[in-house]
């Protein structure tokens, strides 16, 4: 069964600046997402050198970078290296071995590996997207799965070595793009959307999440929202036992549903933020929601920073200007639940093994339903069941002043 392609593109920077929707899954088909039925995630990494980093030096980088992923306990995600089946220099004369070939006649992904490879002088980069364009572009990643498959197959990255620059950098870089890898869209968080280029103007820079879509963050680390994130898409068995969910639906005045605004929720007592796009399950119903730790929360909607569009998208609205989450009723004036107490900022306690539904509108009142229907509280279902669909996710990180992190 033929496998098929979509391009998810995001811009990565030159001085250091990094943040999905909470960050939700990178792509929902059928209302749910994809993911590695298998979520310990072993990639073969060649042997040829990362531009100024020698082999020996690039891999044990790599591993750093996967770790901060599979050190989260309440995800089973797990990044393993594996040099033993590309034990040799992939490069420009035998990549299409290993990767799709440049035609995509065949995408290799049936072959049982995961190839991640080096890039040392641009070669491959320009044999796959054009004359030159290894001086502008850092890298590309996919993941593959069948037209009736509910899981990624395979995936594969090429790093450009000609624009490597610090191992501090490198790594963010790596993290960033293999959130990605196994399904992790942008997120805002509470960032002002109307912050400006050049971003990250924020004093502490790790206020920003690694899957935001500027790398602003500074130290390679999680914020609170990815690991929300990567527990939601990969739970660990005893999520229940950390996490609470507060879910419902983002409506205006006249309880139509406003999709693909960012609705976060900040605790009342340490400040950390998490976030997800309403409506991110592509149901048209306004729906949204958050995996939280116990704690005290105020929840917030705003509208997604119209600088994140397509290649640095934050949630599945944001393809083009002219897309919805660009588009009327947007954007919306920022908006606090007030619950029942109209001037009141509602303060909403989240614990553990249970549920909190809130609907709300755009004025920040309660809002009540007939028919709760599109209420989910499965843990399970939080990014919803599992399709029968494709998928085919591609990262290409271009170089533009600065790096912005490209999906």
């Amino acid at each position: 069964m033929r496998a098929h392609i979509n391009f998810f593109i995001l811009f990565s920077a030159l001085c250091f600046n990094d943040a999905s929707f909470a960050g939700g899954p990178t792509t929902i088909v059928g209302n749910t997402a994809v993911t590695y039925q298998n979520p310990a995630i072993t990639v073969h990494v060649e042997n040829g050198d990362l531009g100024i980093f020698p082999n020996a030096v690039a891999v044990p980088l790599m591993q750093e970078a996967f770790d901060i992923w599979s050190n989260v306990n309440t995800a089973t995600i797990s990044l393993n290296i594996d040099q033993t089946v590309l034990d040799f220099d992939v490069n420009q004369d035998n990549a299409e071995t290993y990767l799709p070939t440049v035609d995509e006649s065949n995408l290799n992904e049936a072959d049982g590996i995961n190839p991640i490879i080096f890039d040392d002088d641009g070669q491959i980069i320009d044999m796959y997207l054009g004359a030159g364009q290894s001086d502008l572009i850092i890298g590309f990643a996919q993941s593959i799965s069948t037209t009736t498959g509910s899981f990624f197959l395979e995936g594969f990255a090429v790093i450009n070595g000609k624009n490597t620059t610090s191992e501090n950098a490198l790594k963010l870089l790596l993290s960033h793009e293999i959130g990605h890898f196994f399904g992790l869209d942008h997120s805002q968080v509470d960032i002002d959307n109307k912050e400006p280029a050049p971003f990250c103007d924020n004093i502490n820079r790790e206020v920003y999440p690694l899957m935001y879509p500027i790398r602003c963050r500074l130290t390679v680390s999680l914020h609170s929202d990815d690991i929300s994130a990567v527990s939601a898409l990969y739970p660990a068995t005893d999520i229940n036992d950390n996490f609470g969910v507060l879910e419902g639906r983002f409506v205006d005045n006249n309880n139509i549903a406003i999709l693909g605004a960012n609705i976060w929720a900040e605790n009342t007592i340490t400040g950390e933020t998490f976030s997800i796009v309403s409506d991110y399950l592509l149901q048209s119903t306004g729906y949204y929601k958050l995996l939280l730790p116990a704690g005290d929360y105020i929840l917030h909607a705003n509208s997604i920073n119209t600088e994140f569009f397509d290649i640095s998208a934050v949630g599945p609205y944001a393809s083009t200007t002219s897309d919805i989450s660009f588009s009327d009723p947007h954007p919306i004036t920022a908006v606090t639940y007030q619950g029942i107490t109209e001037g009141s900022d509602e303060v909403i306690t989240i614990s553990t093994n249970k549920t909190n539904t809130i609907n709300f509108s755009i004025t920040g009142a309660t809002v009540i339903f007939n028919n709760a229907d599109d209420d989910d509280d499965s843990f399970a279902d939080l990014f919803g069941a599992l399709s029968q669909t494709t998928l085919l996710m591609m990262t290409v990180l271009l170089i533009f002043g600065r790096l912005r992190l490209q999906r």
